[in-house]
């Protein structure tokens, strides 16, 4: 029914946030991710999806549409409701989600709290062939610089620029900038390529 809202973010709280769209606050639940890109008095465009059941109506939000995209593919998985899709989108960035189900990876899966073996493996099985083309890519790190140690914050850093729409060059590039500024963190390495971009 609403691809999506744009307005002022009025009250943010744990899961959710509100957005006042001409006098109108929608109430959306978010991921912490999402969470952690709105800021009070900002006005800010949230994807949506409203989920109704016979005891209500709930309405999530997105910061970007392929957090969307990979809400409505772990939705799409037998055993995976809206709850726990945010659950997973909390635990861990839509590129590294990509990364793990395309290295059926369930072990990074399966440390999201409240995620399963089973779950987890389910999940593999069924999105593995869903996930962006660009998955591989993301998994692939960065072998321009030998002099650059290539670890899981990297790798993830670079995943998750791909996934905000940087080409895997870019990525690639501004990452090893941040490292060599002295980023480590994947969060760290992700905050700093944005203000080298």
């Amino acid at each position: 029914m609403f691809s999506y809202i744009t307005g002022e973010v009025t009250d943010i709280r744990e899961g959710s946030v509100t957005v006042d769209v001409n006098g109108v606050g929608f109430e959306l639940a978010v991921s912490d991710y999402t969470l952690g890109e709105c800021r009070l008095g900002q006005k800010q465009r949230l994807y949506t999806y409203m989920q109704v059941k016979e005891d209500g109506i709930a309405l999530f939000g997105f910061v970007s549409s392929d957090e969307k995209e990979m809400f409505l593919r772990l939705i799409s998985v037998s055993g995976v409701g809206c709850k726990v899709a945010q659950s997973i989108l909390s635990g861990m960035d839509c590129g590294s989600l990509a990364v793990a189900i395309f290295n059926e990876d369930t072990k990074s899966l399966t440390k999201i709290k409240g995620l399963g073996k089973k779950t987890a493996e389910r999940i593999v099985l069924e999105l593995k062939e869903k996930v962006t083309v660009n998955a591989a890519e993301m998994a692939m790190p960065i072998t321009q610089n030998p002099d650059l140690q290539i670890n899981k914050d990297i790798r993830n850093a670079v995943a998750v620029l791909c996934s905000l729409g940087k080409s895997q060059a870019d990525a690639e590039k501004l990452v090893e900038a941040a490292a060599k500024l002295g980023a480590t963190t994947a969060e760290e390495l992700i905050n700093m390529a944005f203000r080298i971009d």
